[in-house]
């Protein structure tokens, strides 16, 4: 794949993903008819504090049992707000989303072993103003997933859309 070209955030590799960390969702302005929001492309540095926009960044992911995975983490930026959403993990050359209900039943179908989900990632990148790369536990509970990405789309809602 072409990776100076647009792409599906959901057709990035790992491999993408470790030549470029960072990849940046395209504005309707930016492509053409066929390309949409859900396409990413790659860009050559982590957003500024204060800039707006939304991010595919890469990220590694730890199973119960200390095993490391592949991934990303969507990043949305806000001005000095950041929110951070687990959308990709990587196993056996296939992409899956680290919050699916069956994550734990997939990831030990395809790695031959049994499998928890992941419970935690850590960005591979360190951001501008950071000391470390970003981290997060991810909630075992569905309904603490939902609660904790309702509590996102609130936050979100309340932050200032100034540019």
């Amino acid at each position: 794949m072409n990776t100076a070209a647009p792409v599906p955030v959901h057709a990035l590799t790992a491999e993408n993903l470790r030549a470029s960390p960072v990849w940046a969702y395209l504005l309707d302005a930016e492509g053409d008819e066929e390309i949409d929001e859900s396409y990413v492309k790659r860009v050559a540095a982590p957003p500024p504090i204060g800039s707006y926009g939304s991010y595919v960044l890469s990220a590694t992911f730890t199973l119960p049992g200390g095993d490391e995975l592949p991934g990303a983490v969507q990043l949305d930026q806000l001005g000095t707000k950041r929110q951070f959403t687990p959308i990709l993990i990587h196993a056996a050359g296939k992409s899956l989303d680290p919050l699916a209900a069956d994550i734990a039943k997939q990831l030990s179908r395809l790695r031959k072993t049994p499998s928890g989900p992941p419970i935690q990632w850590t960005l591979a990148i360190t951001l501008p103003g950071d000391n470390a790369p970003a981290s997060g536990r991810i909630a075992r509970s569905r309904w603490l997933q939902a609660l904790a990405l309702l509590a996102q789309l609130v936050s979100l809602f309340f932050t200032p859309r100034s540019r």
